[in-house]
This record gives C-alpha cells, sequence and structure tokens, in this order.
C-alpha cells in the first residue's frame, strides 16, 4: 500500500502559496471564517468599553444600538499608544507611539445591555477588528477595559488629532465652504 503523505504535503504547499497571493479581499474573507470558528463573546456581568467612532454619542452607530439608553456613560479620555486613521464612513485604531484616540467609556451591565454590548461586539470583530485590553483614566477614576483594534494598519488618511467626532465635523465644514 502506498502512502499519501507526499500527496498531501504537495496539496499543503499549494494551498499555502495560494493563501500568500490572495488579495486583500481574500484574507479578510479567510480571516473572518477563521474569526467565525473561533469566536468567543465577551463575558462577565459588566464590560467597559472605549468607543472612539461612530459608536460615539450622536453619531450613526449609538443611535443604532440606542447607547445612550443602553450603557452608562463614564466619560471621555485619551487612549494613548494608538493612531486613529479614517477608513471612509467609519474609523480604524492602529498602535503607534507618542499617538493617541479619543474615546467615549461606557459601561454595559445587566441582562439586557450586556446583549447590545456583545453585540457590537460581533459586529466590531466580523468587520475586522480585534479587542485589545487597556487601562483607562478619567479624571481620578481607573478602569480596565477594551477598545477596538484594526487588524491591519490601514493605508489611509491619519487623523493626527485623534477625535474622531471632530474630524466629521472639520470634514463638514470644509465640504461647507467647497459648496458655497
Amino acid at each position: 500500500m502506498e502512502s499519501n503523505s507526499g500527496k498531501d504535503e504537495t496539496i499543503c504547499k499549494n494551498y499555502e502559496s495560494k493563501v500568500r497571493d490572495r488579495t486583500l479581499y481574500g484574507n479578510v474573507f479567510h480571516r473572518n471564517v477563521c474569526w467565525q470558528r473561533s469566536y468567543q463573546r465577551p463575558e462577565g456581568e459588566e464590560l467597559i468599553i472605549a468607543l472612539y467612532g461612530s459608536l460615539r454619542d450622536g453619531l450613526y452607530n449609538s443611535r443604532r444600538f440606542d447607547l445612550q439608553n443602553m450603557s452608562e456613560f463614564l466619560g471621555t479620555t485619551k487612549v494613548s499608544g494608538y493612531a486613529l486613521y479614517s477608513l471612509g464612513p467609519y474609523p480604524g485604531i492602529y498602535p503607534s507611539k507618542n499617538s493617541y484616540v479619543v474615546a467615549e467609556v461606557r459601561r454595559f451591565s445587566g441582562k439586557q445591555q450586556l446583549e447590545v454590548a456583545k453585540s457590537i461586539d460581533y459586529m466590531e470583530l466580523f468587520g475586522g477588528y480585534h479587542r485589545e485590553y487597556v487601562n483607562l483614566e478619567i479624571g481620578d477614576q481607573r478602569f480596565r477595559g477594551f477598545i477596538y483594534v484594526y487588524d491591519e494598519k490601514p493605508e489611509s488618511e491619519r487623523i493626527e488629532h485623534g477625535d474622531w467626532t471632530r474630524y466629521l465635523k472639520e470634514k463638514e465644514l470644509q465640504e461647507r465652504k467647497l459648496s458655497e
């Protein structure tokens, strides 16, 4: 009886070669399929999340998830060690020394609020982000929570001041001036 080990090695090498040659879409698709298989929902009696983009107060996803009523606003802070990038209609952050991002810190507790937090988690993780735990400081209060970090370093506009809400206001002002 002949062994298949040589044939199996060839198949694996061909697969690895194809995976390396995939476009960004292919890598994102592959990463998301792997993520779906390994996804672990956040557990605990409360979750603290630093939100820096469309989930900030008054923006699209904040309204969509009704965060004003479905979480407790703890304050706004600067999270050091991350740079903010525009990815079009929403931002992404990526680790970067000497940079920070402005984030709204929210606590989710109780069954209903935790379900909202888990829905946000699913949306972010499936969208190409991962969780990183960070120390958060608001005045003299200290919290341990997580922030969503983009999986790959964006090759798009970096927002130097680190504030997505400010960026949107500045962009809207610029567009108004151009249309006048």
